[in-house]
């Protein structure tokens, strides 16, 4: 995974690579595309010889907004709520890489609370596991919306579950999918901050400080646990047309980390179960699904070689995702195929400049 100028430095230097034919066989150092390191600050060293790469399954928790507002038909003329579409989305996209990725689930407000509640549970409602999709699934169909939109006690909640498990560096994330109007803070003002429900309280206010737009600090947990190696992928699922928390999910999305590459909308947005595939198929694509760890890594004047089952890897179909740690990412066709095989054979073959 990568963010911001990191993520597009990597795509200019693979654009690079593809452009100047340099595919196959050996391939210099310099010559493939490098992530989060310097050549120069290698702390894995370089080991001449064959080595078995091994995965490193990256951990993903699903942070999920149950509001009471989730049960607003996800399109017009349509019967399936926004709560329903979601779930079925995961059905359809998760079970490809339910035996590599390390999937987790935080539903919010706690399913054990009231109906108006901003409750949050302590621990998740899905602890992270490999062939977690189906009990995602069986999560999701049992649970209906309701109470308030308590998200930034939900991913504090969620984060701090997620750091205290080890995983590369590469291959941790949370992936909030919310309406986007958090809420639930009681410290705000209801008689002058904007309502979730609308307006501002200007006159007539919210009722409580509950039914405040709580923008700012959920941007700000997102924000302190992005710069603590943890980013947000940010899903808004909005009925067709609706820009009433736009900005809300826009900075959010900047404040995790993962934004997309748009000038307009740079979280995922979704007004259909079509739309909400689509975007949980890009993240799912970007959270280390292809993740694999190497023991050694060339140094500058050294060579290396990926074979996946015998078969060599053009330098399009892999990259460093982070070189220090000796983390390798494969992309493309070559991490589909990867990703469908239980214990796939990754081997790099390692010259070093005095082998």
């Amino acid at each position: 995974m990568f963010t911001g100028s990191k993520h597009l430095r990597t795509i200019s230097l693979l654009t690079m690579v593809l452009a100047s034919g340099c595919i196959g066989g050996r391939t210099p150092l310099l010559d493939v595309p490098i992530g989060d390191a310097s050549v120069d600050t290698l702390k894995v060293s370089c080991t001449a010889g064959r080595v078995l790469l091994t995965r490193a399954n990256p951990t993903v928790m699903f942070v999920l907004d149950r509001s009471s507002s989730m049960n607003t038909a996800i399109s017009s003329g349509r019967s399936q709520t926004r709560w329903q579409a979601l779930g079925s989305a995961l059905a359809t996209v998760l079970p490809q890489v339910t035996n590599v990725v390390e999937l987790g689930a935080l539903l919010y407000p706690s399913t054990a609370a009231g109906s108006a509640s901003c409750t949050v549970a302590a621990k998740a409602d899905l602890n992270p596991a490999v062939g977690n999709v189906a009990a995602l699934t069986k999560l999701m169909s049992s649970t209906s919306p309701g109470g308030s939109t308590p998200t930034a006690s939900a991913i504090d909640t969620a984060a701090k579950l997620v750091l205290n498990i080890r995983a590369a560096t590469s291959a941790r994330a949370l992936v909030l999918a919310t309406d986007g109007a958090p809420d639930c803070n009681t410290a705000l003002n209801a008689n002058t901050c904007r309502c979730v429900g609308g307006g501002s309280g200007a006159g007539r206010g919210c009722g409580s400080g509950d039914r405040c737009l709580d923008d700012t600090r959920t941007v700000k947990v997102i924000s302190s646990y992005e710069t603590k190696g943890l980013p947000t992928y940010v899903v808004g699922i909005q009925s067709a047309g609706d820009t009433s928390f736009t900005e809300v999910l826009n900075a959010m999305a900047d404040a995790g980390g993962r934004p997309r590459a748009s000038s307009g909308l740079r979280y995922y947005a979704a007004s259909s179960e079509a739309d909400l595939n689509a975007a949980l198929t890009a993240i799912r694509d970007l959270v280390g699904v292809c993740t694999y760890l190497t023991t050694s890594v060339p140094d500058p004047k050294g060579h290396i070689v990926l074979t996946v089952n015998g078969t060599a890897l053009s330098t399009d179909q892999w990259m460093w995702s982070n070189m220090n740690n000796g983390e390798v990412t494969l992309v493309g066709d070559a991490c589909l195929a990867a990703a469908a095989q239980k214990s796939p054979a990754i081997v790099a073959e390692v010259e070093c400049s005095d082998s």
